[in-house]
């Protein structure tokens, strides 16, 4: 009986820890990346003028990523990076439109991770990329406020209530991509934990395969492969 007790008593010694502080299964988390990438065409485009170039619409990014531990030390999962940008009156040929973009890298990461010490884990994850690039202007044509005034009037309605109708289309890119990144997480409680990340994604972009309405034009040049990314996160398990 005094052997079983000592077999034990050093059972919880050495893997005691572990188990006070392990991370649920299921996990969610929320933070920012930063990057820098080179979009050309938007910052030298001498024939539209968009929003101007800043830290917040070019180089951080909004993350979040949910998580399974599927084996002993290993997760698989999905996580997003999504870079926004907005202008209210962009300056085209002769009007001016709303405009709205974004750059998506969604990543359908595999995670391996070591418990270095007992609030502190090391990580590394390999993930492919699904790549989407979104353009939207929202327009005012002349015909599209002349057509609804013909439908309203024949109505018996006020035509002249409508005024400065917009239509609204987008640009679309799809691409893949892959990442390799390492990190660093501590623990602050079993539920709770900030993780750190730091590495290198590749994307293999295309500026002449984007599409407005299934019809390829010819977009924006932007240099997005071999970029160096870094995130801060906040890890909530679920159970």
């Amino acid at each position: 009986m005094k052997s079983q007790i000592q077999v034990f008593i050093l059972l919880i010694f050495l893997f005691g820890h572990g188990f006070l502080i392990a991370q649920p299964k299921l996990s969610v988390d929320f933070g920012v990346g930063f990057y820098e990438p080179t979009l050309t065409g938007f910052d030298q485009n001498e024939n539209v003028q968009f929003p101007t170039k800043t830290v917040f619409n070019r180089n951080v990014m909004i993350n979040w990523g949910i998580y399974y531990e599927f084996f002993n030390n290993a997760r698989i999962g999905y996580n997003s990076f999504t870079s926004f940008e907005i202008g209210k009156n962009v300056l085209l040929i002769n009007s001016e439109a709303a405009f709205t973009r974004s750059i998506k890298y969604r990543m359908f990461p595999i995670e391996t991770y070591f418990r270095w010490k007992p609030k502190i884990e090391l990580n590394f994850t390999l993930a492919p990329i699904w790549g989407r690039g979104r353009i939207e202007l929202d327009t005012t044509p002349g015909d599209k406020e002349e057509d609804w005034d013909y439908v309203i009037t024949s109505f018996g309605g006020d035509a002249t209530q409508i005024t400065d109708m917009g239509a609204t289309d987008a640009m679309l890119n799809d691409w893949l991509g892959y990442s390799s990144i390492l990190g660093l997480r501590y623990y602050l409680s079993s539920r709770m934990a900030i993780d750190i990340k730091g590495g290198f994604m590749n994307n293999f972009y295309n500026e002449e395969n984007w599409r407005v309405q299934r019809q390829k034009v010819n977009g924006p040049i932007m240099k997005i492969d071999d970029l160096p990314i870094f995130s801060l996160k906040f890890v909530y398990g679920l159970r």
